[in-house]
């Protein structure tokens, strides 16, 4: 689809997940693209401990290990947040006033060269050099919507390529 690499925000693995009515389906494509590398896609640890307290909060605690593992399974690039990247965020935040979570994800997109969200999540647009995608503009059949941990059913689990622990 892209010959950017695009980041992944933790709504999208969310939504896709609890097939969300607005974001279900949309986020479901979404991941089902990075998993066949229509899409070049990258994330963070950060993402996935997201998901993970998120999925918490929506009461499927049993899912929790399933889905960080599928996010991790989808060999893309997984960045670490580094200390770094916190002093970045204050930075980012003191300009955006957004969620410091979310200039996380910021400052790490930066450290990696990277400009381009996919996310739900409108406030990214006060960013002013990233650009967002909403999951909603990208296209594709309706029966490619997979959760990113129904992928990984009878497949052996495969690890991140990039990991700086």
């Amino acid at each position: 689809m892209t010959s950017q690499k695009l980041y992944v925000d933790s709504n999208v693995f969310f939504y896709a997940k609890v097939q969300d009515r607005v974001f279900g389906e949309c986020c479901s494509r979404v991941v089902s693209k990075i998993a066949s590398k229509e899409i070049d896609a990258s994330t963070s640890a950060l993402v996935a401990l997201e998901v993970a307290n998120a999925l918490r909060k929506y009461g499927l605690s049993k899912d929790v290990a399933d889905e960080v593992r599928a996010i991790f399974s989808l060999g893309i690039d997984v960045y670490p947040v580094e200390s770094s990247d916190v002093r970045e965020a204050a930075e980012i935040y003191s300009e955006a006033k957004i969620s410091p979570y979310d200039c996380a994800h910021a400052a790490i997109m930066k450290r990696n060269g990277l400009s381009t969200i996919v996310s739900a999540d409108k406030e990214f647009d006060r960013v002013t050099w990233l650009k967002r995608v909403d999951p909603k503009s990208i296209k594709g059949g309706r029966n490619e919507a997979i959760p990113p941990s129904e992928l990984l059913k009878g497949k052996p689990e495969r690890k991140a390529l990039h990991s700086k622990e």
